[in-house]
């Protein structure tokens, strides 16, 4: 079972009347459409979400991963229809508090040992010089794993972040490519199913989701 993402940047749903379709293969078709556009980094999950409160039932969701950024589509039967959503969204990594708690006391118990090995004063000194090193390494890794693990460092994630995570053209693009590309992979399930059964095929209007800016702060 998945927690709700914080951070959600998109949405859309429809209901295709007259069609009958499970679930289940309506994902293994959406899985089959976005991977035959190659997207590179992209990971597929089963996700359930609670449908209410404590106790409530599940429902199971596709997952498409690409690093933080995730789209989780729905598809549900609905009266005499089909109920089809994605919600876009952005998976940020944290801690709980007590671990951040604990790592704060781990800064002190080095900044004593730096200030212990190397002075008083030049302690703390080597040590600033020492972290922005390390965060440009990791930075330079380009692995998801090593840049999650640092973001949800207490101080050190906000400084990663801000210095050797900003926001640029390229990441702009490639976030709008990942877009694009999956809505376009669902859409075509949606006229393949739709054209099967005889149904209409869904306006342009109909298509257009409802998005947020990723970029704001």
């Amino acid at each position: 079972m998945a927690a709700a993402p914080d951070t959600v940047l998109g949405h859309w749903s429809t209901l295709i009347e007259g069609l009958q379709e499970s679930p289940l293969e309506f994902y293994k078709d959406v899985e089959a459409a976005v991977v035959r556009r190659s997207i590179p980094d992209t990971k597929f999950e089963r996700v359930e979400y609670k449908e209410g409160g404590a106790f409530s039932g599940l429902r199971q969701y596709l997952r498409i991963r690409r690093h933080r950024e995730v789209f989780d589509v729905c598809a549900a039967p609905f009266g005499n229809g089909c109920f089809v959503s994605w919600w876009f969204a952005e998976v940020r990594p944290s801690l709980p508090t007590i671990a951040s708690i604990l790592i704060v006391f781990g800064y002190l118990a080095v900044l004593g040992t730096f200030a212990n090995q190397f002075g008083t004063f030049q302690g703390p000194i080597v040590l600033l010089l020492l972290v922005p090193l390390t965060l440009f390494a990791v930075s330079r890794m380009g692995t998801p794993g090593a840049d999650d693990f640092i973001l949800v460092l207490p101080l050190i994630g906000r400084l990663y972040e801000r210095f050797f995570r900003p926001i640029t053209y390229y990441r702009i693009d490639t976030s709008e490519m990942f877009q694009t590309v999956v809505r376009r992979a669902v859409d075509e399930v949606i006229d393949q199913l739709t054209a099967a059964k005889g149904l209409r095929a869904l306006t342009e209007l109909e298509r257009k989701p409802v998005m947020r800016d990723f970029f704001r702060k």
